[in-house]
């Protein structure tokens, strides 16, 4: 199988200051670069002290190259950064041409404000650019939707997309918000990845009833609604016990506590790395995604890939990545719903055939199933150089 080399750009990536950061489209990178040669370009601006100005790691065919500016505060110094990101941006580019030459396509990711560049290479290079966008911002009920955003760039993003040669959604969901938004008609659905060397079936035998949730906790994933239903649910004299993952402050510790949660019955882990994840869900009975809108969620393709059953709202393209034999699927803002899928999760969850769940769930979202999707796509727009 013969590869392309394509030039990505994106706004968003794993670094020093967030190692967290567009973690999904690391994985996409490197489920790309399996048949394809992956040049990674991110310009990132940081507070404080700068680390090394540049990093660039090669792992096989994915190279990672991401060059750090320092991060600056009010209006004109904000301004002038943005300047010298666009600087870099343009630096980094024509030295990766002068070693490589043009690339076959340019792919970014999140085309706020890496579309910007892809736009420069379109015009000064002839390269041209597809767009993968990973942002839920096409919606009316976020705080930072699209169209809350400044008229211009508001304009500077349809232009990015006009221009774009095709557009790539995690989730027809999304694809169908940014066609609304944008009109841009092209587009292909490649899923997000997940590596099923860490998350796989794993025969559970931790006591008690162990639900979990997984999240940045964020507003829009409702996690009070969840301790709510919890109280609800331990109120039936269910023996389980709550698991959170994810939380950055104390602030729902402390609502658990004011709920009068026993402190045996519900535990938080925190911010943990990638593969420990995939410990907890191995080590869970049922993920709960309690979200008001969702564009498709990781962590449900991982808690599939493992064996385990999802309870989950039935918003934006989450009832793409399910179906009546992995979940139960409930209105958003429902705490009474929530309860009673818990309950029946409870009381049936021997019923879910957790290797069946993630034998079908590594189909779908395997890295090698990703590989080949990246694949054709690049086959079907790239020039030939």
């Amino acid at each position: 199988m013969k590869g392309k080399n394509i030039l990505w750009l994106v706004s968003w990536y794993p670094n020093k200051e967030d190692p967290f950061d567009g973690d999904f489209i690391q994985r996409h990178a490197r489920a790309a670069a399996v048949y394809n040669n992956i040049h990674v370009l991110f310009i990132k601006p940081i507070a404080g002290h700068l680390p090394a100005r540049e990093n660039i790691s090669k792992n096989g065919n994915l190279t990672e190259q991401i060059v750090y500016i320092r991060k600056e505060h009010g209006v004109l110094k904000k301004f002038s950064q943005h300047i010298r990101w666009f600087r870099q941006y343009k630096k980094a580019v024509a030295a990766y041409v002068k070693v490589n030459g043009l690339p076959h396509l340019v792919h970014v990711h999140v085309p706020w404000k890496a579309g910007l560049i892809a736009i420069w290479m379109k015009k000064n290079y002839h390269v041209p650019y597809i767009i993968t966008e990973h942002w839920g911002i096409y919606n009316e009920i976020v705080e930072d939707r699209f169209s809350a955003r400044p008229f211009w760039m508001q304009l500077l993003f349809k232009v990015i997309y006009k221009q774009a040669a095709a557009f790539v959604s995690v989730s027809n969901f999304l694809a169908g918000a940014v066609r609304n938004y944008m009109g841009f008609q092209k587009s292909f659905i490649i899923r997000n990845v997940v590596d099923t060397t860490h998350f796989s079936y794993q025969k559970i035998t931790v006591e008690p009833f162990t639900f979990l949730h997984v999240s940045n906790m964020v507003p829009l994933k409702n996690v009070a609604g969840i301790l709510e239903a919890f109280v609800l649910f331990k109120s039936e004299n269910k023996k389980a016990r709550l698991r959170l993952i994810g939380n950055k402050n104390d602030h729902f510790f402390t609502y658990a506590h004011q709920l009068g949660i026993a402190e045996e019955m519900i535990t938080f882990g925190g911010e943990i790395p990638y593969a420990d994840v995939a410990k907890e869900m191995q080590a869970a009975h049922c993920l709960i995604i309690n979200s008001n809108i969702e564009n498709a969620p990781c962590v449900i393709g991982e808690a599939l890939c493992c064996g385990m059953p999802v309870i989950a709202t039935n918003v934006g393209g989450i009832p793409e990545l399910v179906n009546e034999s992995n979940s139960i699927l409930i209105p958003p803002n429902d705490k009474e719903a929530l309860l009673h899928a818990m309950i029946k999760m409870y009381e049936n969850h021997t019923k879910f055939d957790g290797f069946a769940i993630a034998a079908a769930a590594a189909i779908k979202f395997s890295y090698e199933t990703i590989a080949r999707q990246f694949y054709s796509l690049y086959n079907s727009l790239a020039h030939e150089r």
